[in-house]
């Protein structure tokens, strides 16, 4: 568990920076997949569900998934995608105490919620969501767990099939399959080398198998970041060469050239999400005084800017943005603005949707069409307890 830490913490500065990228195209498959739109990607959860009664021998007794008859649940799983209620922000720097926070996007919900003690005592940590799904890692068991918020069991994974690295770990889970859902292990076989192995869990089989052979991927793909959209797993942010992996084909791609700024450095990718089945690739520089956010083309042909999100006009009525403008950091924008999530509203009108911004001590979100901002609530970790506000949070989508 990181600890708090000063801007000038080098792992920051590594992260920030673009790598290069050593992967050959001819190592990747180049079958194109192409399937209907999954539903909006997010988590459904009630937050107190998470904490009351977590016993593992316990949960791991119930089923993870409700009988088909009960419609309260059923609902969360139907065929129209459900709208975002709101978001689970997690601080990446943890102080003493551990600060969960819940940023509600209606107007009739609260936005406070209860304290995780349970969930710090089992040390049970939320590594990825998917459509209602929870992937968590123990430490007390050192074992790997799928939880589904809405009936509160655990499903523990079995041992993976392939001896290496720490596997890195993606849920994918699209209601149109109900129950059904998968987990996409990549390993490093060697340590010191390159090649990787893709192993893939089913909930039907309760099995794992081994998918294809070992390949060959660049060394800045953090194959724990996975985005599950469209039927296939994307990895793509902060490295120059994206891969989507088509769970259904098995089959692996190279991902379209990542969008740049040119003529700035240092432009870093600071989001990569989904949002009612589009992928949204959002990029930053210290150089320039704004967020730039693209989206995947329908074919897979390239990325198109959706929105420019000016930070200097933002300042103006939130002034907390350019707190450091007169004392700017050569690796750190003279704005601070952190990109949480992307919500589109309605799918047949690409210009309604609002991005979800972490400034310092604060959380906005920004109206595309109006092209202002309003003040959604203030974060327990303050402007002032942290020299520079950056990837403070990670954020889950919450239905």
């Amino acid at each position: 568990m990181e600890v708090l830490q000063a801007f000038t913490n080098n792992d920051d500065i590594d992260e920030y920076l673009s790598a290069d990228s050593s992967v050959e195209k001819d190592d990747i498959s180049s079958a194109v997949y192409d399937d209907d739109d999954e539903l909006a990607a997010g988590l459904y959860f009630s937050l107190p569900d998470i904490i009351l009664d977590m016993d593992f021998s316990h949960h791991l007794t119930e089923p993870l998934f409700p009988p088909m008859f009960d419609h309260d649940v059923l609902r969360y799983y139907s065929l129209d995608p459900p709208s975002i209620s709101g978001l689970l922000l997690i601080p990446k720097y943890m102080t003493e105490k551990l600060q969960f926070e819940y940023v509600s996007l209606r107007q009739s919900q609260s936005n406070e919620i209860p304290d995780f003690v349970l969930l710090e005592d089992l040390k049970l940590e939320i590594l990825q969501s998917c459509n209602g799904l929870l992937l968590c890692f123990s430490q007390k068991s050192e074992s790997f767990y799928i939880c589904n918020p809405a009936t509160k069991p655990l499903e523990k994974l079995p041992i993976f099939p392939v001896v290496g690295s720490k596997p890195a770990l993606n849920v994918a889970f699209d209601p149109n399959t109900y129950p059904d859902y998968k987990v996409i292990s990549v390993q490093k076989i060697d340590p010191k080398g390159s090649f990787h192995q893709i192993s893939i869990y089913s909930s039907e089989t309760r099995l794992w198998t081994v998918s294809g052979k070992p390949f060959d991927a660049p060394s800045d793909i953090d194959f724990s970041e996975g985005v599950f959209s469209k039927g296939a797993i994307h990895w793509m942010k902060r490295t120059p060469t994206g891969l989507y992996f088509n769970i259904s084909t098995e089959l692996l791609k190279e991902m379209p050239k990542p969008p740049d700024t040119e003529g700035h450095s240092l432009v870093s990718c600071e989001y990569f999400g989904v949002s009612q089945g589009h992928l949204h690739y959002g990029i930053s520089s210290p150089a320039l005084p704004h967020l730039d956010v693209f989206e995947m083309k329908v074919d897979y042909t390239g990325w198109f800017l959706k929105t420019r999100i000016d930070l200097q006009a933002l300042a103006m009525n939130f002034p907390v943005i350019a707190r450091r403008s007169n004392n700017p950091n050569p690796l750190f924008g003279r704005y601070e603005a952190d990109i949480l999530a992307l919500v589109q509203h309605h799918d047949d009108d690409d210009d309604d949707f609002e991005v979800i911004l972490s400034i310092p001590g604060e959380v906005i979100s920004y109206d595309n069409i109006k092209k202002s901002a309003t003040k959604l609530c203030d974060l327990r970790i303050r402007a002032e307890d942290r020299a520079v506000w950056y990837r403070i949070y990670s954020s889950y989508q919450v239905l």
